[in-house]
């Protein structure tokens, strides 16, 4: 609740050739004990598991995709903790050292679809929803967010929408009885899933029950626009 995070980047001495490059963020939170640390970038794990979820969220990916990530470029990923110390975490990069820096300009958005879009967002994690709609908005579309199966039942009783998005594994009614349900009141907008899943079947399960895409978290702003863009022009062609 109180306290700092900070980012310190540097030369990495893992690499003999002093070409590497470390980043380190470090908190002054409560800290991990010894055991925990051994699980922490595994998936689906978080340090106090329900304790953990029910005071500040998540699911447990955000290390497991810090490490996946790390590990394709060639580097390591390590955490240094104790309880009430707060942590530190060092990611080292085999990347050239460059003392010059270099402007990144800005990757101008792709507009797949050719209107804006009225869409329905079904997501129980608030921080998960709050990055999906700014991605969405940033793309001129309007997104309606509720955070669970009721709602938006109640939501779609009263509006249209051009299409859905929705998590599969949300508190109460879950996505898939969420999905079937309103398949079955006959509303025909297309449905995308997205979510954390990565089982195999989580994919057939999700069209099986009506939907007409499927995405795995995380997502990017192109991978949304992608995949509304294909289900809009499907169900456009299959209207005609």
């Amino acid at each position: 609740d109180q306290g700092c995070v900070g980012l310190r980047a540097g030369p990495s001495r893992r690499w003999k050739s002093g070409s590497g490059v470390c980043f380190e963020v470090t908190d002054t939170g409560p800290g991990i004990g010894e055991e925990h640390c051994a699980r922490l970038f595994r998936r689906f794990e978080q340090a106090d598991g329900a304790r953990t979820v029910a005071r500040y969220g998540g699911s447990g990916l955000g290390l497991a995709i810090c490490r996946e990530l790390t590990v394709t470029m060639g580097g390591e990923i390590q955490v240094v903790s104790e309880l009430g110390q707060g942590c530190s975490f060092l990611v080292e990069l085999p990347l050239p050292w460059s003392a010059t820096a270099v402007p990144v300009l800005p990757r101008p958005a792709q507009h797949l679809l050719a209107r804006r879009l009225q869409l329905l967002l079904v997501e129980d994690d608030q921080t998960v929803a709050q990055v999906i709609v700014g991605l969405l908005q940033a793309r001129g579309h309007s997104v309606t967010h509720v955070g669970h199966g009721l709602a938006a039942l109640a939501e779609v009783s009263t509006q249209g929408f051009d299409a859905a998005l929705c998590d599969l594994d949300l508190p109460g009614l879950d996505g898939l009885s969420l999905v079937s349900q309103l398949r079955r009141l006959g509303h025909a907008f297309p449905i995308v899933a997205v979510t954390a899943r990565s089982d195999a079947e989580a994919e057939p399960q999700a069209l099986a029950a009506g939907c007409d895409g499927f995405l795995r978290k995380p997502v990017t702003g192109e991978m949304l626009e992608q995949a509304l863009a294909a289900v809009v022009a499907q169900a456009e062609t299959a209207s005609v």
